[in-house]
């Protein structure tokens, strides 16, 4: 085979197992179109990027091209990869059946290759594997005092036989702690998952152990003790004693994806239940949020898209314009100075320049929320015109008719809410670094002691 760089050999072998396998004879076209479609689709793909001239930032859209292995995120790449340690398999075990040299038994996830042979031969089978390719160097880990790691298990040597055992990745023994601020549904599942690795990836004689190691890591992980052994009692009478049945008239379930509330969220979980909804809990604050919010660059104010936005009046201190848009601010933004500039009342902000005769503040206008969901971004503008009131907009009536008169008692509420407290009622970007806050439990901590 050809040593060839980039994902030419991928191309390489993908052409050939189209022209040998009838099963891909769907069509007229060439294996060579096929390969060539293939490698399109892997090397090339578009991306906006920013250039810097002095104090000048200029944003452009560019192909690349991928000069070696496959995109990150890309559909294809995992299948890729796999075709080229299928390809990777097959020559190298015929070049070990050359040499006289057998494999007694051979397994493969992913990357991550399980092999029994002759201590003798180790090394010569990983110099085939690894004369494959250049770019493709493997690495030999040998079991100590009959044990070998592999993957999430132990595996032992034992009278001839192999025993696995489950073993936690994680050394320092840190999940999803019970007291912090996550839905229950996550610490459950949390929990869930450490018990059915524990018993399904044990053999039954070694099972108890690997029980006892997940109760350990719980239990550090401040999870109740009868929580525990409910859970323990539930999964291992399903894992025994539960028979596989084949759910008949399932109905079709819709999920919603929301922010999660405590207590809130719960009562708002079991409400649409009854109405075939399942209501999918996501933190507010991620760590991408917070901790690593400046790995990228910040995208300018006036080229950010789906937001909602505030603009100030330049006469009267407090008066905003709310307005939300799915393109660039700045093109509202121009459309806004241009109907001003035409004297065309279409918005609340031209309307009460032609009116009033007060110019707006464009250069400080303020994001309140980005929103990709045009139905929801309407509504939140509604929102924010409602909360801040009349008294502070210069919208028309009917900008502000997303909501329904049954909410103004709970906007106001919620008004009353942020003045007492001096809360702005603006939504941070998500690239903004938010300050700590403390969850629950620690409120309660610092009352008790207070």
């Amino acid at each position: 085979m050809s040593k060839l760089r980039g994902c030419s050999s991928s191309c390489h072998i993908l052409r050939n197992l189209v022209t040998c396998n009838s099963m891909f004879q769907v069509s007229n076209r060439s294996p060579y179109f096929v390969a060539w479609v293939f490698a399109d689709c892997i090397e090339s793909y578009f991306l906006l990027c920013y250039s810097q001239w002095g104090f000048l930032r200029v944003a452009y859209w560019a192909f690349y091209k991928q000069t070696f292995g496959v995109p990150m995120g890309s559909p294809l790449s995992p299948v890729v990869a796999n075709l080229v340690m299928e390809r990777l398999e097959q020559e190298s075990m015929r070049t070990l059946e050359e040499k006289q040299i057998s494999i007694k038994v051979y397994r493969r996830y992913v990357d991550d290759c399980f092999c029994i042979a002759k201590e003798a031969h180790i090394n010569t089978i990983v110099d085939v594997f690894n004369e494959f390719h250049d770019k493709l160097k493997f690495t030999v880990e040998l079991e100590e005092n009959e044990k070998l790691k592999f993957l999430d298990m132990t595996l032992q040597r034992t009278n001839g036989r192999i025993t696995k055992i489950w073993t936690p990745k994680q050394t320092n023994g840190r999940y999803l702690d019970f007291n912090s601020e996550s839905p229950f549904q996550h610490k459950k599942n949390t929990a869930i998952a450490l018990i059915d690795r524990a018993i399904k990836l044990t053999d039954a004689a070694e099972r108890p152990k690997a029980i006892a190691t997940v109760k350990q890591i719980l239990l550090k992980n401040h999870y109740p003790k009868w929580f525990i052994a409910k859970l323990l009692k539930n999964r291992t009478h399903q894992h025994y004693n539960t028979i596989q049945r084949e759910e008949t008239g399932r109905r079709e379930t819709k999920f919603v994806s929301t922010p999660y509330i405590p207590c809130l969220s719960e009562k708002l979980s079991k409400i649409l239940n009854k109405h075939n909804i399942t209501l999918a809990h996501k933190p507010r604050d991620k760590i991408k949020n917070t901790v690593f919010s400046r790995l990228k660059d910040s995208i300018p104010t006036m080229k950010t898209k789906n937001v909602v936005y505030a603009v100030p009046c330049g006469a009267e201190d407090g008066k905003v314009y709310v307005g939300q848009t799915g393109r660039m601010l700045k093109t509202r933004i121009n459309e806004h100075q241009n109907n001003i500039r035409k004297k065309e009342a279409k918005t609340g902000l031209t309307q009460h320049h032609l009116e009033e005769g007060h110019n707006f503040d464009f250069a400080n206008t303020e994001i309140l929320e980005r929103i990709d969901n045009q139905a929801s971004r309407t509504i939140a503008e509604a929102f924010h015109i409602k909360l801040l009131g009349d008294d502070r907009t210069v919208n028309m009536q009917r900008e502000c008719g997303g909501i329904d008169s049954a909410y103004n008692g709970l906007v106001g509420k919620i008004r009353s809410l942020s003045t007492q407290t001096n809360r702005p009622t603006r939504v941070t970007q998500p690239n903004r670094t938010e300050p700590n806050r403390p969850n629950r439990m620690t409120q309660l901590n610092q009352h008790e002691n207070g």
